[in-house]
């Protein structure tokens, strides 16, 4: 229900903001062009153009503003969820629950930014069916120039975490600020291509940085980190190997001093059900501080495998935390430095 209800404030305001700019006056005669082809009023050289049907006036212009957003290479839902969301994956007999927080909305923020100044620019009811039409305009400088402040924005946002990470005697916030800068310039190199689309020559605008320069910036500050491993729990075995393989993989230099990769996994009973052997447990990771004691972060999975004897039971487990390390351990511990 919030999503919704933030999908309908945001739809709202850029509705509100579009409509402001519009003297367009619904008309209901003959099919206007713009309904089956390019407007005539406003050619694509210089517009960018989307139109929307519905069985309502307002809604046909969401739907409208909505088409020109997606233009910028976002992804509009018109059903969101928010809150906890779990997936349930199977494969070779070891199902994997994962569960994570979706923030989920139809217009996102930079979107709304990038759209400032699109406008409805004309409307059309149809006397056959009586459904609404909208046509939403956004002038192509316009757009170029939207982009070009959001690729500044992020720019000196890029700027300041390269500039910031230099002064870090702390290994684990330099890593922080590269990778932040890594992000930004993912996001920049979106938008570069969206611009060369609305950019009439082409051309866009080149980036400063190298995104494989800074992706080998981000490396050796994560091979330079000092990082040790540690087993608190273990209810299956090899969790040892699996850490310290899942470290090694994600870019560190494993080593005896230095942070703390701390795991644990903690098993229930085995449950025979269904002709089947399921094992739940809980996978825990935490970043321990230099001290030994002071804990940074903390994030943890529920897995649950099956099989078809008991005894594989472990092994399957097994693979299933060496799955979820591999692909979580970074982002985990990039996190938990910001």
């Amino acid at each position: 229900m919030k999503a919704v209800l933030k999908l309908n404030i945001l739809m709202c305001t850029l509705l509100l903001a579009a409509c402001m700019q519009s003297k367009a006056i619904m008309s209901s005669g003959d099919t206007p062009e713009w309904v089956r082809g390019e407007p005539d009023m406003y050619p694509n050289f210089k517009y960018l153009s989307a139109t929307g049907s519905a069985s309502k006036a307002e809604q046909a212009k969401g739907r409208a503003l909505s088409n020109l957003a997606k233009i910028f290479e976002v992804q509009i839902r018109e059903v969101s969820t928010t809150s906890q969301d779990t997936q349930t994956h199977k494969e070779d007999g070891v199902e994997t629950v994962k569960s994570s927080a979706r923030i989920a909305s139809t217009v996102n923020l930079k979107t709304d930014k990038m759209v400032q100044g699109a406008r409805i620019a004309e409307q059309w009811q149809s006397s056959a069916d009586r459904t609404y039409h909208a046509l939403a305009v956004l002038d192509r400088a316009q757009a170029g120039n939207n982009i070009r402040d959001e690729m500044n924005r992020l720019d000196e946002e890029t700027q300041y975490a390269l500039t910031q990470q230099k002064t870090r005697s702390d290994g684990l916030l330099k890593i922080a600020d590269l990778h932040k800068a890594n992000a930004l310039q993912q996001d920049r190199k979106t938008l570069q291509k969206t611009l060369k689309i609305i950019d009439v020559k082409g051309k866009g605008a080149p980036a400063r940085w190298n995104l494989a320069d800074l992706d080998e910036q981000l490396q050796r500050a994560l091979r330079a980190l000092p990082m040790s491993t540690r087993v608190k729990v273990d209810d299956v075995g090899g969790l040892g190997n699996i850490l310290q393989g899942a470290a090694s993989s994600a870019g560190f230099n494993v080593r005896n001093t230095g942070y703390q990769l701390a795991a644990s996994v903690e098993a229930q009973a085995p449950v025979y059900r269904d002709n089947w052997y399921w094992l739940r447990a809980t996978l825990k990771l935490e970043l321990i501080a230099q001290d030994g004691v002071t804990v940074i972060g903390y994030q943890s999975w529920p897995l649950k495998v099956s099989a078809g004897e008991k005894t594989q039971l472990p092994a399957r487990m097994r693979k299933a935390v060496d799955k979820i390390l591999k692909q979580e351990l970074l982002n985990s511990v990039l996190k938990f430095a910001t």
